[in-house]
């Protein structure tokens, strides 16, 4: 069975403010078609219909719902709440935003001035949304792959949840279902339809509204369990769907952020660059066990990739890389580690910030 997902929230991006959001979340199918699965207004023809994300100007209540959806992400009665909030901004995605590599000084400066913001949590709190990883990169590059072993490697430790976004589909949430990467109550997927960037980026509130839900469903089934804990806040990961050099993630959507490549786009791609190589907290190149086989050079990959990324750090250095090949679970031990280092010490400035 299908969801819908709509949301609503205060969004604030890296360089503006933009307009208080409502959100509505609501899962499983409506006989009279006032609730279609959920997608980004960019294609010609939405799947939310008729009640258009277009028209949520009037909406001034909308409420969680308990269906009877039995698929990942399933609901729970106790979900049952609501919000409210002003809509008075279009939803649609055009292409009007420039794509081009961060180049001028007066890019560099902004792009320090987002990492000085990326070390500080914005909230001083957890509890409301867990804190982020987001996961992005190409079509094919391993991010399903990265997610699965990353909640392998951690659900005994943290309390996890993951969202994921596919365009039409929700294939990548079924995968990590199939393979248990996690109990099916805690794996959401998004159909973001159209352009996948602008769900983690220009309009982030089908993502935001899933992984709030999440984090939530996270409190009561620890409660419930007798394991609720302060130590730490829930480990959440948000995988994009797949997508171009251009695509990174919205500040306010991900406190962390991971750009999945692999070899066998060639040596080249490191040097094109994009917001993904240059500005992600991590670079992970994939697939390294096929790199004869390409004829991809790690040595020149390696060599563009820390050019490309030169200022990435506070200090000025380049931003971290980690060469692997995560199917074989190459590398992911060091990926892990820089995850865990980021999560610690995001932690830390949380509970010094109450």
């Amino acid at each position: 069975m299908s969801f819908g997902l709509r949301c609503i929230r205060p969004i604030r991006q890296a360089t503006k403010l933009l307009p208080s959001y409502t959100v509505a979340i609501t899962f499983g199918g409506s006989q009279n078609g006032s609730v279609l699965p959920y997608q980004s207004s960019t294609s010609s023809t939405p799947k939310v219909m008729p009640s258009s994300l277009n028209h949520l100007n009037s909406l001034s209540q909308v409420r969680f719902h308990r269906t009877d959806y039995d698929g990942p992400g399933k609901y729970d009665e106790r979900e049952t709440g609501s919000k409210f909030g002003s809509h008075d901004h279009e939803h649609s995605h055009g292409h009007d935003h420039s794509h081009d590599d961060i180049i001028s000084d007066d890019k560099k400066k902004q792009l320090r001035e987002i990492l000085q913001a990326r070390f500080k949590r914005r909230s001083g709190s957890y509890s409301h949304r867990g804190y982020t990883i987001g996961i992005g990169g190409p079509v094919g590059s391993g991010k399903t792959a990265l997610t699965l072993a990353l909640c392998r490697a951690l659900r005994d430790k943290l309390p996890m949840a993951v969202v994921t976004n596919d365009i039409f589909t929700q294939e990548d949430a079924e995968f990590l279902v199939r393979n248990e990467a996690l109990g099916s109550s805690r794996i959401m997927p998004v159909e973001t339809g159209g352009c996948p960037h602008a769900a983690i980026r220009e309009d982030v509130s089908a993502n935001l509204g899933a992984l709030e839900v999440l984090t939530r469903r996270i409190a009561w089934e620890e409660e419930e369990n007798g394991t609720s804990s302060e130590k730490n806040p829930p480990l959440m990961l948000c995988e994009s769907g797949g997508d171009n050099l251009a695509a990174n993630f919205s500040s306010e959507l991900a406190d962390y952020t991971i750009y999945v490549i692999d070899v066998a786009g060639g040596d080249k791609v490191p040097r094109k660059g994009g917001p993904g190589i240059t500005q992600s907290d991590l670079l992970v190149i994939n697939k390294i066990d096929l790199a004869e086989a390409v004829g991809a050079s790690l040595e020149v990959m390696e060599r563009d990739a820390s050019k490309m990324r030169k200022g990435m750090e506070l200090d000025g250095e380049s931003g971290p890389t980690v060469f692997a090949s995560v199917k074989n679970g190459d590398g992911v031990d060091e990926i892990i580690r820089n995850i865990l280092k980021a999560f610690e010490d995001a932690h830390k400035l949380a509970k010094d910030a109450e």
